[in-house]
């Protein structure tokens, strides 16, 4: 795959001041009777290297329906009627979704997630490809780890396809994105269906990443052995692992910043932990971590899921999640964490019925005296502009109990 090399030039400013800690070197003059004190320069780091994958980037901006930066296989691909179609719907999607959630998002990320230190490695279980919450909620993230069902496999080369081949990917990733674009959230059976068409999860995530203002720098198909260390494995046998996964190493054009995404196509049911023991030290090797947890199904409610119950509530630092996520009790009979409430607890939607209403949660919502406004609406309750989050953090006092 070819690459370019890009280099990140370090300026240093030499003041005339020298500093108690700078290096000196004294010359003696034979003729004067005090030596000359002269600083050094100081030592100049080497320029950091870094190569993009310039293929995948160009790849990747095709799927997301921008325009190509340079002259390469896919510039006269922009040509074909369908690819401006799909654009052009692309474009439209994605601006009425920012209008009206993404940039409700921003400012109010700007306000309150970032005083959190929000840097930390995010975690996002039960997360299929959504890239896209994840950073907009956390955009100065070092790093992203996100686990599913989904599956990892690679995109097919659009540029050598037959244009039908190539017209029916595009059609097919555009109709994925549907519930993303409405809702906010994949529907798992639509899901499943969509994306054994379009070869798995890293077509969405092209096209998050892309759109939310990043370059590609590399990709790797990983596996995480026993140990909880990561092995680059060919694409084609990633199925064989137990822990098959993708790394993504991206650079976010405004402020420059390299993350790293990594993907996991793994069940982190109980079960799936124990047979998975290397991604639970994985997992904690990154801690601590902030955890985001949307439209998870109440899968935490369930006994099958307490396993990766426990790893969030051991090593999180600060945990947003809406109501499918950890059951309220397992914060309020734990008085190192406080929870922040945001917005207006409803009922959970028809689908999951009664059972999954937290009365305990209702009512710390309606007697808290610090309960914010939610200016957005994510999940579940996307046709309502009632939603609600809450905000755990680890080491304080719980407001209510």
């Amino acid at each position: 795959m070819k690459l370019c090399f890009v280099c990140l030039a370090a300026a240093f400013l030499l003041t005339s001041c020298t500093s108690s800690t700078e290096k000196t070197e004294t010359i003696l003059d034979s003729t004067a009777q005090d030596s000359v004190v002269i600083p050094l320069l100081p030592e100049v780091p080497p320029p950091v290297a870094i190569y993009k994958d310039t293929l995948l980037d160009n790849l990747a901006r095709f799927v997301a329906g921008l325009p190509q930066l340079d002259s390469n296989s896919f510039y006269v691909l922009q040509s074909d009627p369908y690819w401006q179609e799909y654009k052009t719907a692309m474009d439209n999607n994605w601006q009425k979704m920012y209008d009206t959630r993404l940039s409700k998002i921003t400012g109010w990320r700007d306000s309150t997630l970032t005083q959190h230190n929000d840097s930390l490695t995010l975690f996002y279980p039960f997360s299929g490809p959504d890239f896209l919450h994840a950073n907009y909620l956390y955009p100065n993230a070092s790093t992203y780890v996100l686990a599913a069902l989904e599956p990892v496999a690679a995109v097919p080369q659009l540029d050598t396809l037959p244009l039908a081949d190539r017209d029916k990917f595009l059609d097919t990733l555009g109709a994925s994105l549907r519930d993303i674009f409405q809702k906010s959230y994949f529907i798992t059976k639509h899901m499943k269906k969509d994306l054994k068409r379009v070869n798995g999860v890293l077509p969405p995530l092209y096209f998050f990443i892309q759109r939310s203002g990043h370059e590609f720098i590399s990709q790797t198909f990983i596996a995480i052995d026993s140990l909880g260390n990561e092995t680059e494995v060919d694409y084609k046998k990633i199925h064989w692992h137990n822990t098959p996964g993708v790394k993504l190493v991206i650079r976010n054009l405004t402020t420059q910043q390299i993350q790293t995404l990594y993907y996991f196509a793994i069940s982190i049911s109980n079960g799936g932990l124990a047979e998975r023991p290397g991604f639970v030290t994985f997992v904690t090797n990154h801690a601590p971590f902030n955890t985001f947890v949307k439209s998870a199904s109440y899968l935490m409610h369930n006994t099958p899921f307490t396993g990766i119950k426990e790893l969030i509530l051991t090593h999180t630092e600060n945990l947003f999640q809406d109501d499918t996520g950890i059951p309220y009790k397992d914060f309020k009979k734990n008085p190192a964490f406080n929870v922040q409430f945001y917005g207006e607890y409803v009922k959970p939607v028809k689908d999951f019925g009664d059972a999954r209403y937290q009365s305990d949660l209702d009512s710390a919502f309606k007697v808290s005296t610090t309960r914010q406004k939610l200016p957005f609406s994510l999940g579940y309750h996307w046709g309502s502009a009632k939603q609600h989050y809450i905000l755990v953090q680890k080491g304080k006092a719980n407001e209510t109990m």
